[in-house]
C-alpha cells in the first residue's frame, strides 16, 4: 500500500452539513501521523441561502487564524469551490467583492488566490447539468484546469455524466493540475470504482499527478484512503504521481499548478 501522508479534501462545520471542527479534524491527521491535510470548505450555490439567514461572512473562507502547524500537521487553508456553468465558470466569479467591502479585487476568485494555499474545483450541481453532450461536458472540465487559481479537479467522475477523459487528462497535463481520486466516491458510489480506475490509468500514462481525497465530513473520516489505495494498487499505479503521498510532493504539486516551477 502506499501510506499516504495528506489528506487534500477535508470538511468542517462551515461547510454546514459537516460535523467537525478544524481542530478534531486536525486531531484525528495527527493521530493517523499525516503530514498535512487542507480544510477545503464549500463555497457555492449555498451562498445565497446562508446570506439570507445571516449564516455567511466571507471571513469564513479566509482561515487566516489558522495556525500553519498544528499538532505536528501542516494545515493548509483550502476551498472546495463549484463549478457553475458548461463554460467552467466557478462560484463567486460573478460576485463583486466590493459586496464584501473588499474593493482592492475584482471578484470572490480573485480573492481566493490572497486567502488560499489549496483550490479544488468541483461540480455538484447546477441548472440543467445534465442537458449537454460529452463535447460539451469535457469542454467545461478543459475550462476549469485552464483556471489560473485552481488547482485540483475535485472528484470529477461523481456527477456520473459522460466525458472523453483523455482530453481532461491532457488538460492537467497542460496546465500543470492534478487530478483528485475521492475516497468517499468510491465507497458511496462502488459503481464508479471502473471509471475512476479508468481515469487513474490515462493520468499514470500521461504522466499528470492525482491527488488522494478523503472527503470527510467528520472527522473520523479524515485519512481514510482504503478504497482508493487498493484500486490504485490494482492497476500498478506509480507512487511517484500521487501528489499527496507526502507533504514536500503536495507542495511541489501546487507550486507547479500555481506556475512556481
Amino acid at each position: 500500500m502506499y501510506n499516504l501522508k495528506v489528506d487534500c479534501h477535508t470538511h468542517t462545520i462551515h461547510t454546514h452539513h459537516a460535523y467537525s471542527t478544524i481542530a478534531e479534524n486536525v486531531q484525528i491527521a495527527a493521530e493517523k501521523e499525516l503530514e498535512a491535510i487542507a480544510i477545503t470548505d464549500h463555497f457555492g450555490l449555498q451562498l445565497p441561502w446562508l446570506m439570507e439567514h445571516r449564516q455567511y461572512s466571507l471571513e469564513n473562507h479566509t482561515n487566516t487564524k489558522i495556525p500553519k502547524i498544528m499538532r505536528g500537521v501542516r494545515v493548509f487553508r483550502g476551498v472546495e469551490v463549484d463549478i457553475i456553468g458548461f463554460d467552467g465558470t466557478l462560484a463567486g466569479s460573478e460576485m463583486p467583492l466590493s459586496f464584501f467591502r473588499y474593493p482592492d479585487a475584482k471578484n470572490f476568485i480573485d480573492f481566493i488566490m490572497a486567502t488560499k494555499d489549496v483550490v479544488i474545483a468541483s461540480m455538484h450541481y447546477f441548472e440543467g447539468n445534465r442537458s449537454k453532450t460529452i463535447i460539451e461536458n469535457t469542454q467545461m472540465y478543459v475550462n476549469v484546469l485552464s483556471h489560473k487559481n485552481v488547482d485540483i479537479l475535485g472528484h470529477p467522475t461523481r456527477s456520473g455524466l459522460d466525458f472523453d477523459w483523455s482530453e481532461v487528462v491532457s488538460a492537467a497535463k497542460t496546465h500543470g493540475k492534478m487530478i483528485e481520486i475521492n475516497n468517499e466516491t468510491l465507497r458511496s458510489r462502488p459503481k464508479q470504482t471502473r471509471v475512476n480506475k479508468e481515469l487513474a490509468l490515462l493520468c499514470a500514462n500521461a504522466g499528470v499527478s492525482i491527488c488522494v481525497g478523503s472527503d470527510a465530513h467528520i472527522c473520523f473520516d479524515v485519512g481514510e484512503f482504503t478504497l482508493t489505495e487498493q484500486m490504485l494498487a490494482e492497476i500498478g499505479f506509480p507512487a511517484e504521481l500521487i501528489a499527496t503521498r507526502s507533504l514536500s510532493a503536495f507542495e511541489a504539486a501546487l507550486q507547479k499548478s500555481r506556475g512556481e516551477i
